[in-house]
């Protein structure tokens, strides 16, 4: 049984600010070493305004890398992100982000705004920090 209703907790409440953004003509290399410096498995792609255009994470960088060995690392970015972008809202329920997250199998969904300025970033690895802390608080606890 749990004891944490996460149909109504919201995005908002679990998000965290994502600082880590490239713009679409930055060199695929430039968006790498970013994820090296700040040790994550992504950024997102913004344009001008800050409204996603797309995201490149770990996994784009496998795919494509694969595909283009010899230049990869002279594309930009715009050619190898993930577009369009699953994202969700700081008022999505919480147990609805975590679905759309399992159903996609994605790890990293930005949180957007309604002009699509992104406000937010919600990651397994925020999600499962803040269901440890609950198991610790005995917040949660599991099948009876």
């Amino acid at each position: 049984m749990f004891l944490v209703d996460m149909s109504v907790k919201l995005v908002r409440d679990y998000m965290e600010m994502k600082k880590e953004k490239v713009d679409p003509q930055d060199a695929v290399i430039s968006a790498i070493e970013l994820m090296v410096e700040r040790d994550v498995g992504s950024v997102l792609v913004v344009d001008r305004d800050d409204r996603l255009v797309g995201i490149f994470t770990e996994r784009d960088l496998l795919r494509h890398y694969l595909e283009a060995q010899s230049k990869f690392l002279y594309l930009t970015v715009e050619e190898v992100m993930t577009s369009p972008v699953i994202s969700v809202s700081p008022t999505t329920p919480l147990a609805q982000a975590l679905e759309l997250m399992s159903e996609k199998d994605i790890r990293h969904v930005p949180v957007l705004d309604r002009e699509g300025r992104v406000v937010g970033y919600l990651t397994w690895k925020n999600l499962f920090r803040v269901l440890s802390d609950l198991v610790k608080k005995g917040k949660v606890l599991g099948p009876d």
